[in-house]
This record gives structure tokens, sequence and C-alpha cells, in this order.
């Protein structure tokens, strides 16, 4: 029982998540047009930079057993793009970009979790469907879980290059989640996913095979989770 955390919720229960893109170091920002450095010393400018969140599912804290089967029942990469929203999941997906300030804080949602603390939170990118929260002409994204339009000057010398990256791949992160208790007395709470998008490319050729799978994961890796 304590595994599947069913039972009855507290009326009133409720999480509210929110999304923002900002960057974990300096960054020069010109409307939607960002400009910094990765890890390999190449200079970065992203013109266009759109990722799809399919997914967000917490869990109650468990013993380290509980864990492992847990993670051995839900495998990076089996989610669906759109999976059915319960009181734990929020299955709409959304589409973010680099439209809004950093920083900007995007509405994802409310879960109404039954009481209890909850220790972890599953990420789920996937390709945007019809459905997707935040679709425009603008961002494209039906079908795709990452679009990334830019150029980048190696730092090991060389002329500046174009990029154009896609994927419609699927990647998971999973993030703890710190002091999240949900009861009679604290039956409110909300909490952000910060994507850091200066990380994206690190490590990453833009121009070589494999480029855009690399950095979907890297997103995934860019995650983390706050109040």
């Amino acid at each position: 029982m304590a595994l599947c955390a069913c039972g009855a919720r507290e009326e009133g229960v409720r999480l509210h998540l929110g999304l923002d893109l900002r960057p974990s170091n300096q960054t020069l920002v010109e409307g939607s047009v960002r400009q910094f450095t990765n890890d390999r010393g190449d200079r970065i400018t992203l013109n266009r930079a759109h990722v799809t969140l399919g997914s967000v599912e917490i869990f109650p804290c468990q013993t380290s057993s509980a864990w492992r089967w847990l993670r051995a029942l839900s495998p990076i990469g089996t989610a669906e793009a759109h999976e059915a929203s319960t009181p734990r999941r929020l299955g709409t997906p959304h589409v973010n970009g680099l439209e809004l300030p950093d920083g900007e804080l995007k509405a994802l949602g409310t879960l109404e979790p039954p009481p209890g603390s909850y220790c972890r939170a599953r990420l789920v990118f996937a390709p945007a469907d019809a459905d997707a929260e935040g679709l425009t002409p603008a961002a494209d994204m039906e079908g795709r879980t990452l679009l990334l339009e830019g150029r980048f000057l190696p730092a090991s010398g060389g002329p500046e290059q174009s990029f154009r990256l896609e994927s419609a791949s699927l990647t998971n992160a999973e993030l703890r989640l710190e002091g999240l208790s949900l009861t009679p007395d604290a039956l409110e709470a909300s909490r952000t996913l910060h994507l850091a998008y200066d990380r994206w490319l690190d490590g990453v050729d833009p121009a070589s095979p494999g480029a855009a799978e690399q950095v979907l994961r890297n997103v995934a890796h860019s995650a983390t989770i706050g109040p």
C-alpha cells in the first residue's frame, strides 16, 4: 500500500508546479537570443530553443529496496508522449522556450496527491502531441522533444558555424524533493523546475552525429527543483 501511495486524498491538498529557464553562468540576453560559452570554451548563440516536458510525477518517500524496485519498473525511455494525469502525475505536455525572460515562472499545473511525504520527482521529456500546451506557429513542436537553432564559434579555432538540432526521443530526469510534506497542517506547497539552458551544449560538437541526442540528455541533466 505504501508503494502505490493509494488511499483517499485529503480534501484541499495541492502541489502547484511551475517551470522556468535560466542560465547557470553569465549569459548575454537580447530578446529571445542567448549567448554564452559552454564547458569546451565554444561561443554559443541560441536563436531558437524549445523543449517539451511530457510529464512530471512525484513519489512518496520509500525504503532503499522500494526505490530500486520502482526504478526497475520505470526505466528511462519507456514513457509515452502524453501520459494520463493522476493525483501524483501531471501528464499534459508543455512546450517551453526562450521567449520568456530568464527566470520567469511558467505555470505547469496542480497535483492533488494523497497526504504524505514525497522524496523524488520524475520528469519525462517526450515529443509534443497535438494537445500540448505552448504549441504556436513559432513553436511548431508537434512530434518533437527538442529543437535548437543557432551558431557556434569553436574554441579550437575555425569559422563560426550554424546548427539546427532536433530530436523526437525520450529521456527522464530523476530529482530529489527536499522537505515536501503535505499534511492536514500544510495542505498546499509549490515547487519550481529549473532548466539551465547554458548547459545544454556542454561537451557537444553541434556538427557531430548524435549531437541532438546528447543535447537532449544534457537538458535532463540540467534540471533542478526547488521551492
